[in-house]
């Protein structure tokens, strides 16, 4: 029941700061929107930007959990990458304001460096670039340096993810089916032995 509440004051926050954005929310209308007592929310955060760092922490926690799974699939590294790209771009379908949230309020993790979720970001990025070490390894990738090319990786689908929030909701649409094979191909292509 704690629990429950707890989620239903985060939905709320994400549909709050997808409307207005971080700093314009307030916590009585997160409250209103949780269907709680504005004190309540106190009784799980201390404030509104613990509930911010608490969505952040809970989606990188469920990606990490994920790309756990994944890498005891024993899959080859591209299909990986490739999944891993699909499990984005359909969250993204599933869950536009958290990705609004996501996308317009990460650089606010920043400003606390020891944040939780900037810790889980990182090992999100480490387990791409654990990836392409071994592809590397296995004599399937081209030399290069895993590091740059994961964060790369990640530019690439922070950047498509941004340009959906400015398009129409078909564009969208079709941004998040395409995505995940182009941007394989496109990243695959250039780190292959052969190219291709």
């Amino acid at each position: 029941m704690k629990e429950d509440k707890r989620e239903r004051i985060r939905d709320a926050a994400i549909s709050v700061f997808a409307e207005k954005g971080f700093s314009e929310a307030r916590a009585d209308e997160i409250a209103e929107r949780a269907g709680v007592a504005v004190g309540t929310i106190y009784n799980y955060f201390a404030n509104k930007e613990a509930i911010l760092i608490d969505i952040f922490e809970a989606e990188f926690t469920r990606l990490k959990e994920f790309y756990q799974h994944l890498r005891r699939s024993g899959l080859p590294v591209v299909e990986q990458i490739r999944q891993i790209l699909k499990e984005h771009f359909a969250r993204l379908e599933e869950r536009q304001e958290l990705i609004r949230v996501l996308q317009r309020e990460r650089f606010k993790l920043l400003e606390h460096p020891g944040a939780e979720p900037l810790e889980l970001y990182r090992e999100i990025v480490a387990y791409v670039e654990e990836l392409l070490r071994e592809g590397i390894e296995n004599g399937l990738l081209r030399e290069c340096n895993p590091r740059i090319i994961a964060h790369a990786l990640f530019g690439a689908v922070e950047s498509v993810t941004h340009c959906s929030m400015i398009c129409s909701p078909e564009e969208s649409q079709q941004l998040f089916r395409e995505a995940p094979e182009e941007l394989a191909k496109f990243i695959w292509r250039g780190i292959t032995l052969e190219g291709g």
